[in-house]
């Protein structure tokens, strides 16, 4: 079912994400700032919803807190969303946050994102630091998944020993 047929709108997403607190009032984050990132959350999800299939197995690379993944969970009940974020304590409050909706087709795992092995039709990633967007973008084409990511602010290409960049 795609979200549009759904009854979905980019309002209800923002919705969800304040239920959730996901944007709290107490938080830490400027309105600005808060604004600027319900909107990348808001298209992302939108691509997101639009592409899945019932039964498809989408996973958050570099999911921190959750944001991308628990909306999905949530306006996508019919699909398995597995976050993946090497740092624990993003994890336990995706957890909460998760357990809080009564999601039950949310899963979590602790690990760099390379050491991921399992099958999956959608990686989705947002705001993933450094090369982690280019290797969410490899890991997908690797698995012959579709992928939307949104890259980090870091505003130059870095040469690694994972990726090589053609200098002009």
């Amino acid at each position: 079912m795609r979200f549009k047929d759904m009854g979905g709108s980019m309002g209800k997403i923002g919705n969800l994400l304040k239920e959730i607190q996901i944007f709290a009032k107490d938080g830490k984050m400027s309105s600005d700032r808060a604004l600027r990132k319900q909107q990348q959350l808001n298209n992302l999800v939108y691509v997101v919803a639009n592409q899945a299939k019932p039964g498809d197995r989408i996973v958050d690379f570099c999911s921190g807190g959750g944001h991308v993944g628990i909306v999905l969970a949530h306006i996508l009940p019919s699909c398995q969303v597995t976050l993946i974020e090497n740092k624990e304590l993003s994890l336990i409050r995706a957890k909460k946050r998760s357990d809080e909706l009564g999601l039950s087709n949310i899963w979590f795992i602790q690990a760099n994102m390379e050491y991921f092995t399992g099958m999956f039709n959608i990686g989705v990633a947002l705001h993933a630091c450094g090369v982690a967007t280019d290797m969410v973008i490899e890991h997908c084409i690797k698995t012959r998944a579709s992928f939307v990511t949104c890259p980090c602010c870091y505003g130059f290409i870095q040469n690694t020993s994972k990726f090589n960049f053609p200098k002009r």
